[in-house]
């Protein structure tokens, strides 16, 4: 979680979604904070739709309800 944030947050959004593609590769679970980098990485890159699938995902197929930190990343 603190890579794909670092990642996030320094401009190497690409990077970032590769962690999370490997992540779920390997069968990790993610969490809430997973989801926070992985929406900030595409909002940073200006990738809405990938933002959208991952913040549907996270309720859909995670069971993580979106906190205020979730829906700040889709502004």
């Amino acid at each position: 979680n603190a890579m794909i944030s670092g990642y996030a947050q320094n401009g190497c959004g690409e990077k970032a979604l590769q962690l999370v593609k490997k992540m779920r590769w390997i069968g990790m679970k993610m969490t809430d904070a997973t989801f926070i980098g992985i929406l900030s990485a595409c909002s940073h890159m200006g990738l809405v739709d990938k933002g959208f699938h991952f913040f549907d995902s996270m309720t859909q197929d995670h069971g993580i309800a979106p906190a205020g930190e979730h829906y700040a990343c889709m502004v």
